[in-house]
């Protein structure tokens, strides 16, 4: 059986106009939905991030990602 946990996190933590190391959250990889409820903290930090699976496709932006990659 194939493991369900193929779901990576990625961020750049801080100030998105000073800082662009993108980090992986430890736990990675994880469920799809323990990857959604990760990304929702970096959310409410204001932070860029995003939720992808092992290819690099991506299911999820915040916001602060979003205006960055528009």
């Amino acid at each position: 059986m194939a493991s369900r946990k193929k779901w990576y996190v990625r961020f750049i933590a801080g100030n998105p106009e000073i800082f662009s190391d993108v980090k992986t959250e430890p736990r990675s990889p994880m469920m799809r939905s323990e990857a959604l409820e990760a990304i929702g903290h970096i959310d409410n930090n204001g932070w860029r991030g995003w939720v992808e699976d092992e290819s690099g496709n991506r299911i999820y932006e915040t916001a602060t990602e979003k205006r960055y990659t528009s």
